[in-house]
């Protein structure tokens, strides 16, 4: 197959799947190989190959190695396909182009080597029925999993269907560029976990909070602002970083987890760092900057005590430092304090009288200035009765629970009551005790029990 001359995509050949395909592909063509030989690799290369298979998160047509072959070339980072998410396909020369073109038209090969194909080969040498060597493509690995969308379909039904693999290189270009390579192209949302070892990376969410703006309510102008500077971002247009502030429970830290469901698709990707990474911020950019996609870098819950550490290394990448920020990457942070610092009943008087800073009114503006240095900062404030009884009454119909209205409401405000809470939140515990209790209630009247 002279897979030897792979130039873009060799990192391929390293991958442990491939690796055992590959042995597997070589012994079937040496003479002296027995079936019984054979056999046990085939049964090994089998139980990896259904692993595999059921960790893939969508379906496919056609055979599942060809499947598990086209999402390496999806996700391997190598000098084409980084460039390609940088640059896109107009940023290609035509030569970069046919050396791609050139190492699919190998690729092809061997992937169009599919279950068929290969046990024929083994099959020939124990003289057996193909029942012996039972298949991969179980239907019962497709079951519950969606098929492949946007741009990702339209390679895969390349890549399944009759033309050359070469022919699909601009359109991989274009997938690179949209949807990024590696763990950027696969995961939307990551969490920064440090140094590990003599390694810095980003861990990605594999349980991502699905969470949508059509999902929340009566906070309709709140998520406007944010969404609009996110399509800003996006689309290369100036845009700020951004403060959420507000009241606990008002759905602060939902917005942000919302703008990576919705834009994922678009290049958008979420990076949580915590408070106490903050003096990583610098190392965390530096593996961001070169990249094709846009990110945010969010931080839940931020507040700083007086000495902080974590304070000025923030303050500085937002405003102030050497380094300017590069282009691709915005921080969105919540708190519930409107200047991230503790305030005092004392900063209230301006009087100068009583304090013992020289140079009281200098301190005062230093807690000022880290929040502005925000650009933006949205506010989301506890609803009053009124707008929490509506939140209720949406997520109820949206839940689709059976129950009166006024029984609903009056419900809703003794839990309320008992919460010592009126948020967005508290509405939906409620709405998550209330579904329980009437789904126990309805199992216990089926099996007639009281």
């Amino acid at each position: 197959m002279r897979l030897e001359r792979l130039i873009f995509f060799r990192n391929i050949l390293k991958d442990p799947l491939v690796e055992q395909y590959l042995r597997l592909y070589d012994l079937s063509r040496k003479p002296a190989a027995s079936f019984a030989e054979l056999a046990d690799v085939y049964c090994l290369f089998m139980g990896t190959m259904l692993e595999e298979l059921s960790r893939l998160g969508n379906c496919w047509s056609g055979d599942g190695w060809t499947c598990l072959l086209v999402e390496r070339i999806l996700a391997d980072e190598n000098l084409f396909s980084l460039k390609a998410e940088k640059l896109g396909r107009e940023g290609l020369g035509t030569d970069f182009l046919e050396i791609a073109a050139q190492d699919l038209q190998l690729l092809e090969k061997l992937g169009r080597l599919t279950w068929a194909e290969l046990t024929k080969q083994i099959i020939a040498k124990g003289k057996t029925e193909a029942s012996s060597l039972p298949s991969w493509n179980l239907p019962s690995l497709q079951t519950g999993k969606q098929g492949a969308e946007g741009i990702k379909s339209q390679l895969y039904r390349h890549f399944f269907g009759e033309a050359s693999w070469a022919q699909a290189v601009e359109l991989l270009a274009q997938y690179y560029h949209q949807q990024g390579v590696g763990l950027y192209g696969k995961y939307y949302a990551f969490q920064w976990t440090g140094d590990d070892g003599d390694e810095e990376r980003f861990s990605p969410v594999l349980n991502r909070d699905p969470i949508t703006f059509e999902s929340m309510f009566e906070y309709q102008d709140e998520h406007a602002l944010v969404i609009r500077n996110t399509e800003q971002f996006l689309a290369g247009l100036p845009a700020n970083n951004v403060l959420l502030y507000g009241d606990r429970g008002t759905g602060k830290s939902s917005t942000v987890k919302a703008l990576v469901n919705r834009f994922g698709p678009r290049g958008l990707r979420l990076i949580e760092i915590s408070k106490s990474q903050l003096l990583d911020l610098q190392k965390i950019m530096a593996q961001l900057k070169d990249r094709g996609l846009k990110y945010i870098i969010y931080i839940d819950d931020l507040s700083f005590a007086e000495q902080d550490s974590q304070y000025a290394a923030l303050k500085a990448v937002l405003e102030g430092g050497l380094s300017l920020t590069p282009p691709n990457i915005l921080i969105y942070a919540t708190s519930n304090r409107r200047h991230l610092l503790p305030e005092k009943f004392g900063d209230k008087d301006v009087t100068g009288m009583s304090y013992d800073e020289v140079r009281f009114m200098d301190t005062l503006q230093e807690k000022l200035s880290l929040a502005d240095r925000f650009g933006m900062t949205v506010t989301f404030v506890s609803p009053d009765q009124k707008k929490y009884l509506a939140i209720v009454e949406q997520m109820a119909a949206r839940r689709g629970l059976e129950i009166e209205q006024e029984e609903l409401r009056k419900r809703a405000l003794l839990w309320e009551l008992h919460q010592n809470s009126r948020s967005p939140r508290t509405a939906r515990q409620f709405l998550d005790a209330l579904q329980g209790e009437l789904g126990l209630q309805q199992l216990k009247e089926q099996e007639g029990i009281s």
